[in-house]
């Protein structure tokens, strides 16, 4: 069984037309217009609330290990573009084997609908047992990484989102303060062959409309760094990042 990404381009590559349930699947952070990788610009994080907010009913379990003193946990009220925050189980583990613990036993947990992970650990054992588990009990797994990492072989799609730039020559085409990434494709597994150049989308979220949308090539631009699209919690104070 798949859910449809709402994107038909994309969707048209992925196997059943959608991305798959019972399956792992990779989110990285990849480099923003001044090539740098931004791993909390929210890009990435972004992308993957978007995705997992396509399944349900039920509560989406979301574990995660702090990074730093200032690390945030993700920003409720800018996760509601996506899903309802009163879908959200959050789960804080200090150690890497907790959280790839506590993520293997949301999988077998009734009324999960997607489980996701952040994590900096390439650990291809536990990325085995997360996939296993994932297609066992038919539920979506998601491992979030703020920075690339070595590979795992088991996921069905790897995904590399970064913040995209906004035009600058053109007023009026685009609001700066619209969400808009470039996603790649890196890994297919199961869907339709790629081409020797993985493929790749300009995207941008529609307030309105509540969907990701490619963007025309006619209003591709090279400007400045966009803002972020997703929010995490400040230290001193909450906002959106921007």
């Amino acid at each position: 069984m798949a859910v449809p990404t709402g994107i038909a381009t994309i969707d048209a590559l992925l196997p059943e037309g959608g991305m798959l349930t019972g399956a792992l699947h990779e989110i990285e952070a990849g480099p923003a217009p001044s090539g740098r990788i931004a791993s909390h610009d929210g890009a990435a994080l972004g992308f993957a609330a978007c995705l997992i907010g396509r399944f349900g009913p039920g509560t989406i379990l979301w574990c995660r290990q702090p990074l730093g003193t200032l690390d945030a946990p993700p920003y409720a009220p800018a996760l509601s573009a996506w899903f309802d925050p009163a879908r959200l189980l959050m789960v804080t583990a200090r150690r890497e084997e907790d959280l790839f613990w506590a993520m293997e036993e949301g999988l077998r947990a009734p009324g999960i609908a997607a489980v996701l992970g952040e994590t900096r650990a390439a650990d291809p054992t536990a990325g085995r047992r997360l996939s296993l588990a994932a297609e066992k009990n038919g539920v979506p797994a998601f491992l979030l990484r703020p920075q690339p990492a070595p590979p795992q072989s088991v996921c069905t799609t790897r995904w590399r989102v970064a913040s995209a730039a906004l035009p600058s020559t053109a007023p009026g085409l685009a609001d700066p303060g619209i969400a808009r990434w470039h996603i790649e494709l890196r890994r297919n597994r199961f869907g339709t062959p790629s081409t020797e150049e993985m493929p790749s989308w300009l995207v941008e979220w529609n307030d309105e409309t509540h969907h990701l949308a490619v963007v025309p090539q006619a209003r591709h631009g090279s400007a400045g760094p966009s803002p972020a699209g997703i929010a995490r919690t400040d230290p001193n104070r909450q906002r959106l990042v921007g």
